[in-house]
């Protein structure tokens, strides 16, 4: 199982199946076993050679505890050293959540290193001084005090009703470098709105109809990009979108087929 070192912050990353190469960043709270315990790996490594990765704070990736050693900068110079580190040039990339903003990074910094984006329910929002806790912020620190069994009860209650499996990753976090992240993201992540009109490379964007702000997010943007399209996943938050595989991946694989064809094509 390699490690890729990014400034000293090691990070981990599997790798399976055959073809072009395809990077999948989970979201928040996540881990690479999510995209194979909802099937979404069994659906791609026939046609692609599958890149997991482990976010900082995140599964067998280094957790630090200091809300600046989450910089959105610093995970896409984890992607970067995870590339490196597997002699990758390009890549397609899909993120889901934080994994998608950090996407939205790369297409920023490092766009001559993607194929193409697909963005999970996310937004290029700031962070501010002056912002109030957000629910997630509030859930980890009870639960930094009062453990992981009160984050399980206060995700249910944010969501309504979680699966087992994510109950199960819940109770496996380093609640500390989630407590962390949920500052940096409140507090000190920049805008890349403007930025993100910028991107040339193919775009599919997607989330939940009740996600809203994702969704609205989601669907302005592509009005803006000329090579990006929108699915909207009905009567789904941002919780069920993540897990919703057997809606997103044709629309995923009709997608990166496309992008195949017009290579050859051309």
């Amino acid at each position: 199982m390699p490690f890729a070192s990014n400034q000293g912050t090691m990070i981990c990353c599997e790798v399976d199946g055959q073809g072009p190469p395809i990077m999948l960043a989970h979201g928040m709270t996540g881990e690479m076993s999510f995209w194979r315990g909802y099937g979404y790996v069994d659906k791609l490594k026939d046609r692609y050679t599958v890149i997991l990765i482990d976010a900082r704070g995140h599964g067998r990736s280094d957790k630090p505890h200091e809300a600046e050693n989450y910089d959105y900068r610093l995970m896409v110079g984890d992607v970067i050293a995870v590339m490196d580190t597997l002699g990758l040039t390009k890549t397609h990339y899909w993120g889901y959540s934080m994994g998608a903003h950090t996407g939205l990074g790369m297409a920023k910094h490092f766009p001559e290193r993607l194929s193409s984006l697909v963005i999970g329910a996310t937004t290029a929002d700031a962070g501010s001084d002056d912002a109030e806790p957000g629910p997630l912020l509030k859930i980890f620190r009870r639960g930094v005090q009062e453990g992981h069994e009160a984050v399980v009860e206060d995700m249910r209650a944010l969501f309504g009703s979680i699966t087992p499996q994510y109950e199960q990753r819940l109770r496996s976090l380093d609640l500390r470098a989630m407590v962390a992240l949920s500052e940096y993201s409140t507090y000190r992540i920049p805008s890349l709105e403007s930025d993100v009109l910028q991107i040339k490379l193919p775009c599919l964007f997607y989330a939940g109809d009740r996600d809203r702000s994702a969704h609205e997010y989601g669907k302005e943007v592509v009005q803006r990009l000329p090579h990006a399209r929108f699915y909207s996943l009905a009567g789904l938050n941002h919780s069920d979108a993540a897990d919703a595989m057997e809606e997103i991946m044709p629309q995923v694989l009709a997608f990166l087929a496309g992008l195949e064809e017009r290579r050859t094509d051309a």
